[in-house]
């Protein structure tokens, strides 16, 4: 395998065919996957993770306030390996006023139907959160990515696996 360098700025780190090479100092790993049991406000530190519904209670990842525009390109990736049996597992932004989602999701019934339907999200709508409930707009399995596109906006790209008559997550406060 050839040798690719991947430099950090002193020139201190570099790839081998076997692996990296640390000539000085720390290399640094953090791991971004977090298993979420309960309410969680997002930070801006938090870009790039993975978070997973994975309580039966529901719980809510609350996204940070993009509305100074400094957030553009964060992005969180959600994937519910829990169906929620009470409540609901939601991503909701944190300025309910100002704050808007656009995007789409596709959403899959499992059971006998086995039907699907795109709903869309455009700008004006008024959402500001996306829900999955445990039956028709999310069970285990459902997964979305978040992208922060512009000051007070957020892009919505995932699938929603469901049982029953499929519905859009997307919901306003």
């Amino acid at each position: 395998m050839p040798k690719v360098t991947i430099t950090d700025a002193k020139g201190l780190v570099q790839s081998t065919g076997t692996g990296i090479d640390l000539t000085a100092g720390t290399l640094n790993y953090k791991q971004r996957t977090t298993t979420s049991t309960a309410n969680t406000t997002l930070t801006a530190a938090d870009c790039g993770g993975l978070y997973i519904f994975g309580d039966a209670d529901g719980a809510v990842l609350t996204l940070p306030d993009s509305g100074a525009g400094n957030l553009v390109g964060w992005f969180i990736d959600v994937t519910v390996s829990v169906t929620a049996t009470t409540n609901a597992h939601k991503v909701i932004c944190t300025d309910t006023t100002n704050e808007d989602m656009v995007g789409n999701f596709l959403s899959v019934d499992t059971d006998s139907a086995d039907a699907a339907a795109c709903f869309p999200a455009i700008q004006g709508d008024g959402f500001d959160y996306f829900a999955f409930d445990g039956s028709t707009t999310g069970i285990m399995g459902s997964r979305a990515r978040v992208t922060n596109i512009a000051a007070d906006l957020w892009l919505v790209e995932g699938v929603s696996v469901g049982t029953g008559t499929v519905a859009t997550p997307f919901a306003a406060t």
